[in-house]
């Protein structure tokens, strides 16, 4: 080997000694530094700081889950969680937590809590109403009181409304059981009892215990007392005599023992007085106090009056007053004989001389074709009565009380006519444009009538058709229909209002009117003129609006200027703004009230159409005919007519089929 590899194999060896002890060195250090982190990192300490004092002194500390050993007041130990328990004379024993936090704080602080004493308290009676105070606090309610107390001294009070309170002071350690028994005494107090009447008898338990006015003197508690009294209600009171109220008040207002007085009277109705007071007895009893005396008195009119005296007794009274009937005289007559009706008895014809029970009694005279009257009266037992009625005829009484006019069941305006008048039907042999079927005759209008002041409309048509048909508000006349539905529309109408139907329809087929019936009807042809001429005037027309030719303004719906091209022939220099049909009552009314009957329809009437002529100088009554004919009378104009003939009163024609300017107006006799 050359010198050399022998200097570097010394240099080699040399350096793996030096890296030997290096290595060593380092090894050391680390170990030192490992015991250095175990010992600040993983091991800790936290000190346990205990109050009290006392339980302090005596304090054990013990470990009971986790790694560590206690020094005194340390404990030592691996940083984790740990359970420690602490125990002291007189103390409860306590537990605690320690946490990661515990560590860092390297302190604990343990309040000790001192074993409570037991105490039992026991009251004499038991009541379960007594209130425990311990040191003036309320604590418990109840016959005994169990509870847990700190050590020291203490003040118990038991409490009840009826006892004398109980107090006891005492003392208690820790852990230490104390029992204490209170012994309650009844608290004294009074009653005072006073009533009206007094001298009333006061009883408890059925124990009779003075009379009023009573000073008692009682235990406290709640005493079940009865005042009575001789013919007086028996009171029933309770009354709590407590240490709040230990003397108590009482007044007692006792009420009249009442009993029930049947009455029994005759006829009933009558006016009861009791004492001089009238008075309502609905039950037919009265209640009235034991002993008391009355006097009852009973009356009615046309009676005798009675009344008794009596006395209340203890078992009731009954008291029976049967009233004897008075008459009077009463002489009735009239004119013209009538049949004499009181009370649904027949007494003959008048005049009578009548012996009638003295109380108002209502008498009914009545007498064929005249208004049954009605008049009230009291018989007098001292003065005779003298009465004397003059009848009035049916018709007259119903002339009398009917309305000047009335809307019907369809809407229509009717008016009455109180006729008493002759017309002159038809139309002279002279008189221009005369036709000759227009017979002079005579007829006496002699029962009073309602006639529609329009004529029917479509709306008031279309509600006996049904009432969902259209035309609803459509006041135009109804045109177009015949005859014969204009008199089925008169008998529906009737039937609305119960009236009797004037025409005749067995088995759907017209068969001729009822001149007797009070039902809707179409006007006579001797009224439609009476109406169109005479009524409302001085003397009889030959148009609607008078005698002159010329037709005067708004006079009715014609065929005037506007219907130019739309009729044969026009009235000129009139102009009614109406080219056809217009609504009714547009126009001014005539004399007589009624709109319509110059123009607008002509209007079917009742009678039968004939062209026979009328015996000379004869005077007819206004009777309904009752022909069968189909073929039936119409009058008046319409918005088609022009021609002077047409528009005077007296034109007339038949016709058993309709046509677009023929309708109707309604009217009825009053009776």
């Amino acid at each position: 080997m050359s010198e050399v590899e022998r200097i570097l194999n010394l240099a080699q060896r040399s350096h793996r000694k030096r890296a030997v002890i290096a290595t060593a060195v380092v090894v050391s250090i680390c170990a030192l530094a490992g015991v250095l982190y175990f010992a600040t990192v993983v091991i800790g300490k936290v000190s346990v700081v205990i109050t009290p004092t006392e339980a302090s002194n005596s304090a054990q500390i013990a470990v009971t889950q986790g790694k560590g050993y206690v020094t005194g007041s340390r404990i030592w130990g691996l940083k984790g969680d740990m359970i420690i328990r602490i125990s002291a004379d007189g103390y409860e024993t306590e537990e605690f937590s320690i946490t990661h936090a515990t560590w860092e704080r390297e302190k604990v602080d343990v309040i000790m809590r001192e074993v409570l004493a037991t105490l039992k308290a026991v009251a004499t009676p038991r009541l379960p109403d007594i209130r425990w105070h311990l040191n003036d606090n309320l604590v418990g309610q109840g016959d005994s009181l169990d509870m847990k107390l700190n050590s020291g001294d203490y003040r118990i009070s038991a409490v009840h409304p009826y006892y004398v309170p109980q107090t006891s002071v005492f003392s208690v350690n820790r852990g230490e059981r104390y029992n204490l028994d209170l012994t309650l005494k009844p608290m004294k107090g009074e009653i005072f009892i006073t009533s009206a009447p007094g001298g009333a008898e006061v009883a408890s338990d059925q124990e009779v215990l003075g009379r009023t006015p009573l000073n008692l003197q009682v235990e406290g508690g709640v005493h079940h007392l009865t005042v009575s009294a001789d013919r007086y209600d028996t009171k029933t009171d309770s009354i709590s005599v407590s240490n709040s109220s230990p003397t108590v008040k009482r007044h007692y207002e006792l009420k009249r023992t009442l009993r029930p007085v049947s009455l029994i009277l005759s006829p009933k109705g009558g006016v009861i007085s009791l004492d001089d007071e009238v008075i309502s007895v609905p039950t037919g009893k009265l209640l009235l106090p034991v002993g008391s005396q009355h006097s009852l008195r009973y009356s009615k009119q046309g009676f005798s009056t009675k009344g008794e005296k009596f006395t209340v007794n203890e078992s009731g009274n009954s008291v029976a007053l049967e009233l004897k009937p008075i008459y009077g005289v009463v002489r009735i007559d009239s004119h013209p004989r009538a049949k004499i009706e009181i009370g649904g008895t027949d007494y003959g014809q008048t005049p009578q001389l009548l012996k009638i029970h003295a109380v108002e009694q209502t008498v009914a005279l009545s007498a064929p074709g005249y208004q049954t009257q009605f008049r009230k009266f009291v018989p007098d037992e001292n003065v005779p009565l003298e009465m004397f009625v003059t009848l009035e005829t049916k018709s007259a009484y119903r002339l009398r009380n009917s309305p000047a006019q009335y809307s019907n069941s369809a809407g229509m305006e009717m008016k009455l006519f109180k006729t008493a008048d002759t017309i002159t039907v038809g139309s002279p042999r002279g008189e221009i444009d005369r036709r000759a079927n227009e017979f002079l005759r005579e007829v006496r209008l002699s029962r009073p009538f309602y006639a529609g002041v329009h004529e029917v409309s479509v709306e008031q048509y279309n509600k006996f058709k049904s009432p969902d048909a259209a035309g609803s508000g459509n006041r135009h006349p109804i045109v177009g229909i015949d005859w014969i539905s204009a008199a089925k529309f008169c008998n529906w109408l009737s039937r609305q209002e119960g009236l009797e139907p004037v025409y005749l329809f067995p088995d759907g087929q017209f068969t001729g009117s009822d001149p007797s019936a009070d039902g809707y009807r179409m006007l006579t042809e001797a009224e439609w003129e009476w109406l169109a001429r005479k009524a409302g005037r001085v003397e009889q027309s030959i148009f609607t609006w008078g005698n002159s030719r010329t037709i005067p303004k708004n006079s009715g719906n014609l065929a005037d200027e506007s219907a130019t091209g739309k009729v044969e022939s026009y009235i000129p220099n009139y102009s009614d703004g109406a080219p056809s049909l217009s609504e009714t009552g547009r126009f001014s009314s005539n004399p007589s009230g009624l709109h319509d009957l110059t123009g607008n329809a002509r209007e079917w009437v009742h009678d039968a159409y004939s062209l026979r002529p009328p015996r000379e100088g004869e005077v007819k009554d206004d009777v309904l005919d009752s022909d069968d004919s189909l073929r039936r009378t119409f009058k008046g104009s319409s918005f088609r007519s022009a021609d002077p003939a047409e528009l005077r009163a007296s034109w007339r024609d038949g016709s058993d089929s309709s046509a677009d300017d023929i309708g109707f107006r309604v009217a009825r006799y009053l009776y």
